[in-house]
């Protein structure tokens, strides 16, 4: 056998071996830190300048009694309810209270992971939830000591279905 048979051989292993391990590590990364079900999770950014945000978000079962049926809420679909909902999402910078409204996360359900990330002047929140065909990703953008917005996209189809919101809120609110 010819020496580059042998080399071409060992190169079409190679390839094939790093083309494994780059779709495996795609595979075993998570978007962020899972969020328990039914009760709280805390998530902590730690900025450049050292302040501190603290983000504790609970989820609670759903039941029959829920208000909001079906497709309503994200993490559901057509006569089907997500398993568990955002009860509360509460936010400290600088052991400061930030004013999150229900608005924000009230329709999110069946949360898996979440992340906070810094930004120019501000973080946001990234919480990854639905089940896989009602998948979502949600992003609560906070500048300044504000929530300024939030988008929900569907990871299935972001740009057939998804919802973007923003917040004006007054000094001193």
């Amino acid at each position: 056998m010819k020496w580059w048979t042998q080399v071409g051989r060992v190169g079409r292993y190679l390839v094939l071996l790093i083309c494994l391990s780059k779709a495996t590590a795609e595979i075993d990364r998570t978007p962020g830190e899972a969020i328990n079900p039914n009760g709280n999770t805390e998530i902590t950014l730690t900025k450049e300048t050292g302040e501190i945000v603290i983000i504790s978000i609970t989820q609670m079962k759903t039941g029959e009694s829920a208000p909001y049926k079906g497709a309503l809420l994200w993490g559901g679909d057509i006569d089907v309810i997500p398993t568990y909902v955002l009860s509360s999402v509460a936010v400290h910078e600088r052991d400061e209270s930030i004013f999150v409204p229900m608005s924000a996360y009230g329709d999110l359900g069946d949360v898996k992971f979440g992340s906070v990330e810094a930004t120019k002047g501000g973080f946001v929140i990234k919480l990854h939830g639905g089940g896989t065909a009602t998948g979502y990703d949600a992003t609560l953008t906070f500048h300044r000591g504000y929530l300024v917005s939030r988008a929900v996209r569907s990871r299935e189809f972001p740009n057939e279905r998804n919802e973007v919101t923003t917040y004006a809120f007054p000094k001193g609110s």
